[in-house]
């Protein structure tokens, strides 16, 4: 997805590519940046240089002059080199994945030593482009501008989730008329610390894809018939496409299973899925990403209806009487889903598994309270882990059949006050192909669509105004030029 926004200057919801598959891409609606100059500008010299080859091969393809996939990082910056010094391009695209390969084998940290020898090693090799560039002969006549950037951050050694880490990238600019400057995200507001009804006691923070993992067991298998009941606490400032409590791979709303999560792509409000594998139903409530703790309840009558209740008070009920089984292998996950993916950003707490339908009666009076022996439906627990041990991996089961679960990078930490950023002003993924095109004075049209915009005023014509002779823009004086001129003889212009 962040190549096809760096190519396309749109989000995956226009571009429809969501992972390496490329399924279901967009690029005839929302093409890449190459192909719009190659449209408007055949006659420009251009080229892509890609260590990782599917973005040639699906998003480029042939709307380069030159495309190449070079097995290394240091063999795709010497085709550019060698372009730089024997060609005359205007517009160059290279990949160097080396990064990428360190972070997924040692972990994308700036603790990670093999992470950051690969970073210095790609930072030589942009070196080298450089050097040729300045080195060109017509460098001062000529006005370029470098534009280098990554399609993702990382955390662990693993990326694609919703948590800061993995979505934050950088922006690097050069050339005339770019002023010196750091663009970084403002302070929005400073939440104060969260008002928990339950009392003060140490929480599990998720972030990445950190979860916590109950293992396997026939109390959380429903089938088609076993009604069931699921609470929890939850606290996060992200309305994400996240799986905050569940027993399915979220990776698709149709896998069989149900999850807590938020209305996609981006809430606010908060949401349930349940499906069979087959066909899926879908439950929404209000916006919860406050900073604030707040109680989540879903009761799944099989032969019914499921209802969520936000802080004790139904929000939205549909009916499941035509759903199969609801089972995946089961495990109950909190934090992130089935296979570590999905993972939000924020604390879960108390999170009870009851095998009956609560009535609402007992959501309203018991949602913000802590569970005793007077409860009415006691005796249809089956799980309750509060979350409160304050340090290590074991989750205690207090409903004392066992259930413990394991915690896999969750952070404990308390109720703190939180810090908003708000990133409006920094540059986005989909605005380095829209700061390209404008450089090159390419009109960027209303009707195209486009989710980035120009990051920089600049427009300079890719032809040099002191060689007005070269009419194919090649760089030199030829036959060709001459032609040009012979075939327009006769002509007629006029202003």
């Amino acid at each position: 997805p962040g190549w096809s926004a760096i190519h396309c200057g749109v989000r995956s919801g226009k571009h429809n590519v969501v992972d390496n598959s490329f399924d279901g891409q967009n690029y005839f609606q929302f093409p890449g940046w190459l192909e719009r100059l190659e449209s408007l500008h055949p006659e420009w010299n251009t080229l892509s240089a890609c260590q990782w080859s599917p973005i040639n091969g699906q998003i480029v393809g042939n709307s380069a002059d030159v495309v190449v996939n070079p097995g290394s990082a240091a063999g795709a910056a010497q085709e550019v080199v060698n372009a730089l010094e024997n060609g005359d391009p205007h517009a160059l695209f290279v990949h160097l994945d080396e990064p990428d390969y360190a972070g997924h084998s040692y972990g994308f940290s700036p603790s990670v030593l093999p992470y950051l020898e690969s970073i210095e090693e790609m930072d030589a090799e942009v070196g080298l482009m450089v050097e040729a560039l300045v080195a060109r002969p017509m460098y001062a006549e000529e006005n370029w501008l470098v534009i280098v950037t990554t399609d993702h951050g990382g955390i662990g050694t693993v990326h694609g989730g919703n948590s800061i880490e993995e979505r934050r990238v950088f922006v690097i600019a050069s050339g005339l008329g770019v002023d010196t400057e750091l663009v970084a995200p403002d302070t929005l507001s400073v939440l104060g610390v969260a008002e928990n009804c339950l009392g003060a006691m140490p929480r599990l923070f998720f972030q990445g894809n950190a979860r916590a993992v109950v293992p396997e067991s026939n109390d959380f298998v429903v089938g088609a018939t076993q009604d069931f009941t699921v609470e929890c606490r939850v606290k996060t400032t992200q309305a994400a496409d996240v799986a905050m409590v569940g027993n399915k791979d979220w990776d698709s709303g149709l896998n069989p299973g149900w999850v807590f999560s938020f209305v996609y792509p981006l809430g606010p409000g908060w949401k349930v899925n349940v499906s069979d594998g087959s066909s899926r139903v879908d439950l929404e409530g209000p916006p919860i990403a406050d900073g604030e703790w707040h109680t989540l309840s879903c009761t799944f009558d099989r032969d019914g209806v499921a209802r969520i209740y936000t802080d004790g008070v139904l929000s939205d009920e549909q009916d499941i009487s035509g759903l199969g089984s609801l089972d995946v292998d089961g495990r109950l996950f909190f934090g992130a889903d089935a296979l570590a993916g999905y993972g939000m950003e924020g604390a879960v707490a108390e999170v009870r598994y009851w095998n009956a339908v609560l009535s609402a009666a007992e959501i309203a009076d018991w949602h913000c309270s802590e569970l005793t022996d007077l409860h009415p439906s006691l005796a249809a627990l089956r799980g309750y882990w509060q979350l409160n041990e304050g340090a290590g991996d074991f989750l205690e089961d207090a409903s004392g059949f066992g259930h413990h679960a394991v915690n896999e990078g969750g952070v404990w930490g308390s109720d703190e006050g939180l810090v908003v950023w708000d990133y409006g002003n920094t540059p986005r993924l989909v605005d380095v192909p829209v700061t390209a095109l404008a450089h090159m004075c390419v009109t960027i049209e209303e009707e195209w669509g486009l989710d980035g915009v120009p990051l920089l005023g600049t427009c300079f014509p890719p032809t040099p105004d002191s060689c007005s002779e070269d009419l194919d823009g090649d760089g030199a004086v030829t036959v060709t030029d001459l032609l040009l001129v012979l075939g327009a003889f006769g002509q007629t212009c006029t202003e």
